[in-house]
């Protein structure tokens, strides 16, 4: 745009509102969409994808509840960066009726987590961010994500010893779990395997290629919650 960029539009709308913001943007470059998220951007649509698109993204952000954010109390008195929960306030309804699962993101790096919660709030699903092992154990023990999202290299831990230490707690269940990892040798690659990882992004993170995998995890984890409920019944 003439003289200012959509990402420095979006950080000074966010000076005065939370109102959502779409990208409409014909770039695709992971570095692009990391600074529009920093600096505001709720959601992100490529150009080559049509109107159509856009118009059934703003459509959805017209349809959800305005989110809140809660924190999550930690159990270690150093906690300096509590959990935050991003999903629809108690009490307000679910617009399309869809069943949804909540997703643990854990990464200090606020840009590649804003790159996955734009995914999964446009799969209309609830999110828990979280900087390190330890929050990621607090969270998981307090709202038993479906979904873990996780960075291999993690403050004074990595992807091996936090999936280990939720296994050992017994608190992932049948979690789907992801690393996320600028390079992983052969022997972490195997180590991550070991210990119960499904699957793997690669940083920087390619925005579509995100989006293709959390989907299809996504999908998966509201079939299992959907035939649950049927069984329920």
């Amino acid at each position: 745009m003439p003289k200012m960029s959509g990402s420095d539009a979006c950080a000074a709308i966010r000076k005065i509102s939370d109102v959502p913001i779409i990208m409409f943007t014909s770039s695709n470059e992971a570095a692009e969409v990391r600074d529009a998220i920093l600096k505001g951007a709720t959601d992100f649509v490529l150009k080559s994808t049509g109107v159509s698109v856009l118009t059934e993204r703003v459509k959805h952000h017209l349809a959800r509840p305005i989110p809140e954010s809660r924190t999550v109390a930690s159990q270690d008195a150093t906690h300096q960066n509590p959990a935050t929960l991003s999903a629809p306030k108690q009490g307000s309804p679910n617009p399309t009726n869809e069943i949804r699962s909540t997703s643990l993101i854990v990464d200090p790096d606020e840009a590649s987590r804003g790159i996955v919660k734009a995914v999964l709030i446009r799969l209309n699903q609830d999110v828990i961010e979280v900087s390190t092992a330890e929050e990621a154990v607090t969270a998981f023990k307090e709202h038993r994500p479906e979904i873990l999202i996780t960075e291999w290299a993690l403050p004074g831990s990595d992807g091996y010893n936090l999936l280990t230490r939720l296994k050992r707690g017994r608190s992932t269940g049948n979690a789907y779990k992801l690393i996320m990892s600028q390079r992983l040798t052969p022997e972490a690659h195997r180590k991550a395997r070991f210990a119960g990882a499904h699957n793997f992004l690669n940083k920087p993170l390619d925005p579509g290629k995100v989006e293709m995998m959390i989907a299809d995890y996504v999908r998966k984890t509201v079939r299992k919650l959907r035939q649950r409920a049927s069984k329920a019944a």
